[in-house]
């Protein structure tokens, strides 16, 4: 956790410019207007270290993702491909998959030291789900990676609480996505959810107080997609600007059979990839593979032994 957080707030030029305790003094007074059920947590991880910037990576919400929502290659269930990309070091070294239990039963959490939220998550017999950051109106300003308390709504739920509430508290895939729909959260938020059957795959676009969501085979970026063509709201502001090409190049691998992770190829893998996922909740199979950049920053190659779960 350490090793993280130093690698995390050194690259963030407003930590210069404001200090961490600052932000992350303000970080905590955010989150706790913002009914999360895990700030608890996060000031039980907080008084392990001396060191500030816990609540401040916990609100983050900057990073750029490619996921396909599909059948499975076998057509009896769904499954779910999910590259992360973010800027800092150390999180395709770091991550852990950490089995957790809420009341509708267990779920397997692709996550990291100190981080409380889920942002890829497989709960067996029930559903996986991830996060894509939406569309930000200052992407270009905040592109180091730095969490942007002030694009996020206070008051409502940031979006990687919610996505734990979720696996903790829905029984299917059905009340998943009511879930997904229906609570506010508090920054534009795209969510890909696959179910038990091949027919239960979708992506949830989100704003606070509003959704779209396409069914069946679906793809994710970090610019609308189904929003746009439904001609509920523009595309907004580019979050990354190869986002239609990440999702052309994810979309052909939909019920393909293939090797492990033989779908991380340029564009959704590059330089920033820190993290794959496959998953496919009805058979309880999980894979996860870490990525850090290479020592010319022009690509990431996997740094970790393929976790597989089944």
């Amino acid at each position: 956790m350490r090793a993280l957080l130093q690698s995390c707030l050194s690259s963030l030029p407003s930590v210069a410019q404001w200090g961490v305790a600052g932000l992350d003094a303000a970080a905590r007074k955010w989150l706790v207007a913002s009914g999360s059920a895990y700030v608890s947590e996060m000031d039980a991880i907080a008084a392990l270290l001396p060191e500030k910037g816990v609540y401040l990576l916990n609100a983050a919400y900057e990073w750029g993702c490619t996921t396909l929502a599909a059948p499975a290659p076998d057509r009896r269930g769904a499954r779910l491909l999910r590259t992360l990309d973010w800027n800092f070091d150390g999180l395709g070294r770091h991550v852990e998959v950490v089995r957790q239990q809420g009341v509708a039963g267990e779920y397997w959490n692709v996550t990291w030291p100190g981080a409380v939220g889920a942002l890829t998550a497989m709960a067996p017999g029930r559903f996986a789900a991830s996060i894509n950051k939406g569309p930000s109106p200052n992407a270009g300003d905040n592109a180091s990676g730095a969490p942007n308390l002030a694009t996020l709504r206070t008051g409502l739920l940031p979006s990687m609480h919610l996505l734990r509430h979720v696996f903790e508290t829905a029984p299917d895939y059905a009340a998943a996505r009511v879930l997904l729909e229906r609570t506010a959260v508090a920054a534009d938020t795209i969510f890909t959810l696959v179910g038990l059957e091949p027919d239960e795959t979708c992506v949830i676009e989100r704003k606070p107080d509003d959704y779209v969501t396409h069914q069946g085979v679906s793809v994710a970026a970090n610019t609308w997609n189904y929003g746009l063509r439904a001609k509920r709201w523009g595309a907004g502001e580019e979050t990354q600007s190869d986002s239609a090409d990440r999702r052309a190049t994810i979309a052909p691998y939909a019920g393909r059979s293939m090797i492990p992770f033989a779908w991380v190829e340029p564009p959704l893998r590059n330089e920033i990839t820190r993290l794959a996922v496959e998953a496919n909740p009805k058979l309880g199979n999980l894979r996860v593979r870490g990525y850090e950049a290479t020592a010319s920053r022009e690509d990431s190659v996997p740094v970790t032994a393929d976790l597989e779960i089944a």
